[in-house]
């Protein structure tokens, strides 16, 4: 009996990736035993009320709000007002146009999301397996988001019902995507030492990863080449400038409305965006209806129809197109790597011109876009949530990452003229000494991250035994994420990252009695020391207390 078969007896499981997107989210799900066959949901509630009426690899990011409930994703006309690119605002906390938070947003449309999810899966392995096989989600975000924006995804994630059998995997959208494409490479064509640029460019943001090739067997093993990088310039953005240039062109015309713009920009989107090829489109323009507006040459109006000048329409996309280029100029770059190629990824990641204009960049340098690029991310995170499930499903292994930020803490410690500042010194009472207070940084931008390494944080700290039996401690950690050089003291760049809180109600009387110490005030205090280890993974962070020996999972993170 083989190890697969091992499994589908004894630890049979159900892994869900969700790529939660700016425009378009996407589902796929495998088992343990099959973990090769990753299953794409690709049938979605339809505007005619069926639940499969529509056929994609993706469904619309979208909702809206009615009297009846709650339409979502195809169920909306593409001409009826909704709420769109909330994803984008989860990194902002501010409400949004027509009511609602982007978190109260997402936490609905996930909410029908996961419907629809337990709808498919019940369809496909039956309500009785479904209710016995333990289920696991893995959530793709962004890897230039903050650790707040992620925490509020994740809480979405739960208010919205999600039933995970463990924690809700959060992984990088880049880094999912590299395993999938990376999973995809020819391994005969493939040799030790060889750096690949990933480019993941979708609706919202535009995400760079890079990875060297450290071992071939038994798995292909990786680690990352250079921090990540990002920006939000996905094809959203094209959207906008497109839709701010019709505005700006002809909001002045009389019977220009909103149903005009709508249908323009879904044009735009469905057509012109994915056909748009410059070098070959000549000069007549581009034509789009605009119903209802009279004839106005000078503009460019004839018969219902204006046409947009091809040097406006290059206008609408060359920034955009320009960042991305930069992007992946700046990661390879800072890859210090001679790189085998850039592969693009993503729905934006699939545009042609948008890989043409790299090629023609990049030089020689290839620019491939690998199978199934739209749902490179989503498939990824299903192969990510199979590793986790059974490390031995794994079938490419990232071994360490490269710290985006400078991660530390901020202690007091004795001043040296040599080190500090002399004007963060102060005199202590307490330690008949000059302190100040600096940095002790944990992790410094640019280190070799690994999962199985946790990183140990050291406290120590006196409560007074007149306020009675401790209830919790705190600690703060702090971030810089420009700074090249990690800075001694805590300054303009430095900013606080999440607060620590550690329930020390399970400590026993009997062992707090024996931290008793007098301090030079003349009280008595519980003087607890212990430690805080951190470890890293692609999307997230896990702390952990331990204190005497024993490690307890009861620190709660707040994150700023």
């Amino acid at each position: 009996m083989d190890f697969l078969d091992l499994l589908s007896l004894n630890d049979r499981k159900l892994t869900v990736g969700i790529d939660f997107g700016t425009t378009f989210s996407g589902v796929a799900w495998a088992e343990t035993r099959r973990p090769d066959h990753i299953s794409i949901i690709e049938t979605w509630p339809s505007r005619l009320g069926t639940r499969e009426g529509m056929s994609s690899p993706k469904v619309p990011t979208e909702l809206r709000y009615t009297d009846d409930g709650t339409e979502w994703g195809f169920q909306i006309s593409p001409t009826i007002d909704r709420h769109q690119w909330f994803k984008l605002g989860i990194a902002e906390s501010r409400t949004l146009a027509g009511g609602g938070t982007p978190e109260e947003l997402t936490t609905d449309y996930l909410t029908k999301l996961y419907e629809h999810i337990m709808y498919t899966l019940e369809q496909k392995i039956g309500p009785a397996v479904l209710r016995k096989v333990p289920l696991e989600f893995c959530l793709t975000v962004p890897a230039i988001w903050s650790e707040s924006a992620k925490e509020k995804t994740l809480k979405a994630c739960q208010k919205a019902g999600l039933r995970s059998n463990s924690e809700i995997l959060l992984v990088s959208e880049p880094e999912a995507a590299a395993i999938c494409a990376l999973h995809g490479l020819d391994p005969h064509g493939l040799d030790i030492g060889d750096t690949f640029v990933l480019c993941d460019a979708g609706g919202g943001t535009v995400d760079l990863i890079s990875y060297t090739i450290t071992a071939l067997h038994p798995i292909l093993q990786v680690k990352e080449a250079a921090g990540g990088t990002g920006d939000l310039c996905g094809s959203t953005f094209l959207n906008r400038r497109f839709g701010d240039y019709l505005t700006r062109k002809l909001g002045g015309e009389a019977g220009w409305d909103n149903e005009i713009l709508a249908e323009a920009m879904d044009k735009f989107d469905t057509v012109i965006k994915k056909q748009y090829a410059p070098q070959i489109d000549g000069d007549d323009g581009y034509t789009i209806l605009v119903p209802g507006l009279g004839n106005n040459p000078k503009l460019g109006i004839l018969r219902g129809r204006y046409t947009i000048k091809p040097a406006d329409m290059k206008a609408i996309f060359e920034p955009v197109i320009k960042k991305v280029i930069d992007l992946v100029n700046g990661q390879i770059s800072a890859s210090e790597r001679k790189i085998r190629a850039v592969l693009l990824v993503g729905g934006f990641g699939q545009n042609n011109y948008l890989k043409e204009r790299l090629r023609a960049a990049l030089g020689e340098l290839e620019v491939l876009q690998p199978p199934n690029a739209w749902t490179a991310v989503v498939r990824g995170a299903v192969m990510m949530g199979l590793s986790r499930a059974n490390p031995r499903l794994s079938s490419v292994s990232v071994m360490s990452r490269a710290a985006r930020k400078h991660y530390g803490v901020e202690l007091h410690v004795s001043y040296e003229s040599t080190i500090h500042n002399k004007s963060e010194m102060y005199w202590c009472e307490r330690h008949e000494a000059y302190r100040v207070r600096a940095m002790h940084w944990l992790i410094c931008k640019g280190d070799a991250v690994e999962e199985n390494k946790p990183h140990e944080i050291t406290f120590r700290t006196g409560f007074p035994i007149s306020e009675g039996k401790p209830k919790s401690a705190t600690l703060t950690i702090w971030a810089d994420p420009s700074s090249l050089e990690a800075p001694v003291h805590n300054g303009p760049s430095v900013s606080k990252l999440v607060t620590l809180e550690a329930d020390l109600t399970h400590l026993q009387k009997s062992d707090l009695d024996k931290t008793i110490q007098t301090y030079e005030d003349g009280l008595e205090y519980y003087v607890i020391a212990g430690s805080i280890e951190a470890t890293f993974f692609s999307a997230s962070t896990k702390y952990v207390l331990r204190y005497q020996g024993k490690r307890y999972d009861t620190l709660k993170a707040e994150y700023v």
